[in-house]
């Protein structure tokens, strides 16, 4: 069944900001089709109207749209941000002896709020209870009803202390759940960042997180959300957004501050202590500012904030191959290919320049574009595998599927760990309908990820946005819908 996929795209931004492009569009592709079926439309205009007029089923689709991707203790020096910095100058400045007010915004299924709450109680003892008041918010009423029950996975613990984990969870199966004392100090909220209201247990709060969640939105939706969230936020309050996001997230709604070498937002008077940055490179032009001597200014410690690639270039070029990459992640397409442009200028050929540039293009639909710049990589480094992804994504989408099987074979032939293609095999196997050869390689998949070390699947420039743990619920589903068995590790639900 071929969906059209431009009205569902539309409601859905129109109600709740998300963009579904690339890869969105065959998650978007794969829910819709399961949605029909269940909800029993006759055909799509059925199940559109279905939607429109039903607050219910847009809950239940969007309830399997959103990515659920987190853990305990993510970033946790922004936590560490928190309880050092943050909370103690806002309990110094606190007069009327109310609690501090803390939002987890798009919460997922709550590790973050309950991360927050035990960073704080490690610091804070019992105070907790009275110092401070904890709220998370989602869209996702079905990942809200998991973090209210307080039972998490092994997924959910990477990189978290045995001692923690024995301190504030206790054994239940194959699962944890969380404490009490820590449970029953975070209230839930249904949140949908682009209303235009929220309710009055949603404002006023002293620092809103808000993190790896501005991605899944452009440019000029997420300066509705600052908006609203700085809105929600007191006049002396804080906005902690992802590491990674910061820069995309600079949209003059509120004022950019640099903390011991990490970034926030302010809202009202800065803080005497926190210097707002002014970095060696302009941020209006997105090239490097002019320095006192020949010299560039910066070090690498300086940007190590915007994380670095593999890619070996000359500091100058490197900079503005990382910084392009990084806006391709957080879906700002306009500046990463004026970076990229200009980068070009300097170094013609270059082949992971050329590769994040055929990559907003494959996303912008121009696949002749997108394609001559891959195989124009391929001329540098014949077993690219980032090239080989990107033509076969290419095929695949404008419905080529026996030349998208071409390139996805050869990127598994060059890496037999390159599980994102070995998934688009399964998918375009499955659609062919050769159920034994996307049972085989939706399992492959699944061993993959289920490995304690998850193994380097060779792309080093194309930003896929493939969370494991979506990845590996889409295999588990296809596979139980082909009658195939997958397999699970011990202590996995």
């Amino acid at each position: 069944m071929t969906l059209d996929l431009d009205p569902y795209k539309d409601l859905i931004k129109q109600r709740c900001g998300l963009v579904l492009e690339g890869n969105g569009e065959d998650k978007l592709t794969t829910v819709l089709a399961q949605r029909i079926g269940v909800t029993k439309s006759g055909n799509s205009a059925e199940y559109f109207h279905r939607l429109q007029s039903s607050k219910d089923e847009f809950q239940d689709l969007v309830n399997l749209l959103t990515i659920n991707e987190t853990y305990f203790f993510r970033e946790s020096e922004q936590l560490r941000l928190l309880t050092e910095r943050l909370v103690p100058r806002l309990l110094r400045q606190r007069a009327d002896g109310q609690p501090l007010r803390i939002l987890s915004a798009g919460c997922s299924s709550g590790e973050e709020p309950y991360s927050i709450v035990m960073s704080l109680r490690e610091k804070y003892g019992d105070d907790v209870s009275h110092l401070f008041s904890f709220s998370g918010g989602d869209i996702d009423t079905q990942a809200l009803a998991k973090a209210r029950s307080g039972r998490f996975s092994e997924f959910s613990f990477r990189g978290v202390g045995e001692h923690i984990k024995a301190r504030y969870f206790e054994h239940d199966g194959w699962n944890y759940r969380l404490k009490d004392e820590i449970r029953e100090r975070v209230e839930f909220h249904e949140m949908n960042l682009f209303a235009e209201t929220f309710p009055a247990a949603l404002h006023d709060f002293d620092i809103i997180f808000f993190r790896n969640v501005s991605i899944y939105f452009d440019t000029p939706t997420r300066r509705i959300i600052q908006k609203n969230l700085a809105a929600l936020l007191k006049d002396q309050g804080y906005l902690v957004i992802g590491t990674a996001e910061t820069l995309a997230n600079d949209l003059g709604v509120l004022a950019l501050v640099e903390e011991d070498g990490l970034f926030y937002f302010a809202k009202g008077q800065l803080p005497a202590t926190a210097a707002v940055p002014r970095p060696a490179f302009d941020f209006e032009r997105h090239v490097p500012a002019p320095a006192a001597s020949p010299e560039p200014s910066w070090t690498w410690s300086d940007l190590s904030v915007y994380g670095s690639s593999a890619v070996h270039l000359p500091v100058v070029e490197q900079f503005s191959f990382d910084l392009a990459r990084k806006y391709c992640e957080e879906k700002c397409h306009d500046e990463a290919l004026e970076m990229l442009t200009r980068l070009l200028k300097h170094t013609p050929g270059d082949a992971h320049a050329l590769l994040l540039q055929a990559h907003i293009q494959l996303n912008r639909k121009e696949f002749k574009r997108a394609e001559a710049g891959a195989r124009q990589a391929l001329q540098s480094d014949p077993w690219s595998i980032d090239a080989f992804v990107l033509l076969g994504l290419a095929a695949k989408w404008q419905e080529l599927s026996e030349e998208a099987v071409r390139w996805f074979k050869q990127a598994v032939y060059a890496r037999h760990e390159c599980w994102p293609a070995r998934y688009y095999l399964a998918d375009l196997y499955r659609a062919g309908g050769e159920a034994d050869k996307a049972q085989r390689e939706y399992r492959g998949v699944l061993q993959l990820l289920s490995l304690p070390m998850v193994p380097d699947h060779g792309i080093k420039v194309l930003p896929l946005g493939l969370p494991h743990a979506e990845l590996r619920f889409l295999c588990e589903h296809q596979l139980g819908k082909l009658g195939g068995t997958p397999q699970r590790l011990a202590g996995r639900k």
